[in-house]
């Protein structure tokens, strides 16, 4: 896996760390990270994505404590076998959330719910 997959924003009403979570979950679920892949170590990706390495250290400990990543010391850490699947209703509500953040980040930088509509409609139809 390289950071092309994953890209923090320092706009993004989520912290960076979440952001990581959040993305690597998604390439697991959607089977682009398969079980047992390594991932890169905690200062490679930090400086794929320019963050500091305790903001990686902490999405992957987040990772390993919820079962999507395994820890194995120096020969790294890597995809669990046993990762957690998201159900129909898991996606819809991880979905409804996303677009919730999403559209309030816009909000918040000052674009009008017409606009947001007009983008988002110009997007799908792409």
């Amino acid at each position: 896996m390289t950071a092309a997959y994953i890209a923090v924003d320092p706009n993004d009403a989520l912290p960076p760390y979440q952001q990581i979570i959040e993305q690597l979950k998604a390439l697991i679920e959607r089977g682009e990270l398969r079980p047992a892949q390594i991932l890169p170590t905690v200062r490679q990706l930090a400086g794929d994505l320019n963050v500091a390495p305790n903001t990686v250290a902490r999405a992957y400990a987040d990772l390993q404590d919820s079962g999507w990543l395994l820890s194995d010391g120096r020969r790294g850490t890597r995809v669990s076998d046993r990762a957690p699947t998201a159900n129909r209703r898991v996606r819809a509500t991880t979905l409804r959330k996303t677009a919730e953040g999403f559209i309030g980040g816009l909000l918040n930088r000052g674009y009008s719910i017409t606009e947001i509509r007009e983008a988002l409609g110009s997007a799908l139809r792409a």
